[in-house]
């Protein structure tokens, strides 16, 4: 072989290598956030089971209609204000958890384009 050839072929090799390497990284960055994302709804259903829970215990001791319609009203207003803010959180974390993840790809992608401009 000659020294051109054997660097061209050391060249594919690192070319390879940075690609797998990136894609590990991002993969292994995905797999966090998944897990952040698991313990995220895991402690929401938690939260939303107590929060059932003492709704129908609140309904439960109700003595009138009037009082049953101003308990549920306020329980549906705070169930609502939950929901809002939860899913704001999730969907800021969701997407947090895709740019982490997809960074490595999308940098080694920018070295490959930057390589084939410079070429």
């Amino acid at each position: 072989m000659t020294a051109n050839t054997t660097q061209s072929l050391d060249q594919f090799v690192a070319f390879g290598k940075e690609n797998v390497d990136a894609f590990v990284k991002s993969s292994s960055l995905a797999v966090k956030g998944i897990e952040e994302l698991t313990k995220a709804y895991t402690t929401l259903a938690n939260q939303q089971i107590e929060q059932t829970v003492s709704a129908v215990k609140a309904l439960s001791a109700v003595k009138s209609p009037s009082e049953f319609q101003a308990v549920y009203s306020n329980l549906a207003k705070t169930s609502l204000e939950t929901l809002v803010a939860e899913g704001r959180k999730l969907q800021e974390l969701t997407s947090s958890v895709v740019t982490s993840s997809a960074a490595p790809i999308n940098a080694r992608i920018q070295a490959v384009a930057g390589s084939f401009k410079a070429a």
